[in-house]
């Protein structure tokens, strides 16, 4: 829908990007998606240019996913970050999203939270979706609707997450983060409040960085402050924040230098 001229400057814009971030692109157009699949890692990324116009480039994105390698852990704990939420008439509140790990059966019980105050909720996994039709269990990597028993539906949000009973999860209001600003108007400092996403969190934060600025381009570190509740948060994790024209990305580094951060 729009010109070539548009396409190559988007396209030299996103290679612009991730090589301001230590990404080398990698243009499957020009080396093939053999090269592709061999090369990618943490410094190599993709870049395909897809048409939902023409529909090019699409048998090579289905293509591409298809051979990626699975990051999704079969093993491991049932985990799953809630993306919506809506109520079947009968059945209840259902939570929908994509299993992290492990996996799910009916009739299992599981914790939901963190609620505005830090706190988890016993349920119960009433029945299982998975594209319009009822399983018995899922896997990681599946995406599915969780009819839950023991929690109406008003009171489950995005960005909760459903864990097994026995579990002990930390919510944090808090975390330290590298981060790396890709653009921004002026300068990042004291009282910039964006909008970090986080798995299915999306949530206004308070964004002190150390040292007292960061410029676009820079990378450094911060504190993380969710300003209305707590949310689990692991390290490791990845997440992107913005606010009007600025943007950038991000990695947790520390989820316990806050101390009881719940409160």
């Amino acid at each position: 829908m729009v010109s070539e001229e548009r396409v190559a400057e988007v396209e030299r814009e996103v290679e612009r990007l991730l090589r301001d971030v230590d990404k080398t692109p990698l243009r499957i157009e020009r080396h093939g998606i053999d090269a592709a699949i061999e090369e990618i890692g943490e410094s190599v990324v993709p870049v395909l240019t897809t048409s939902a116009v023409t529909m090019e480039g699409l048998d090579t994105l289905d293509e591409l996913f298809e051979r990626l390698p699975k990051t999704t852990a079969d093993s491991g704990d049932f985990r799953m970050y809630i993306d919506r939420t809506y109520s079947v008439t009968g059945v209840g509140a259902v939570a929908s999203g994509t299993i992290m790990s492990g996996e799910v059966e009916a009739g299992d019980e599981l914790l939901l939270g963190p609620m505005a105050d830090g706190a988890f909720r016993e349920v119960e996994v009433r029945s299982i979706e998975m594209h319009y039709h009822r399983v018995d269990k899922a896997k990681a990597g599946r995406i599915v609707g969780i009819a839950l028993k023991g929690v109406r539906e008003a009171d489950v949000e995005r960005g909760m997450v459903l864990l097994p009973a026995e579990a002990d999860p930390e919510p944090v209001r808090e975390f330290e983060a590298e981060v790396v600003v890709l653009n921004h108007p002026t300068r990042i400092g004291d009282g910039y409040e964006p909008v970090v996403h986080l798995e299915t969190i999306s949530e206004a934060v308070e964004f002190p960085p150390h040292g007292g600025q960061l410029l676009p381009g820079d990378s450094g570190t911060t504190t993380v402050r969710f300003k209305f509740r707590p949310y689990l948060v692991e390290e490791g994790q990845r997440f992107v924040f913005r606010e009007g024209q600025s943007k950038g990305v991000g990695t947790v580094t520390d989820v316990d230098s806050g101390g009881d951060s719940t409160r």
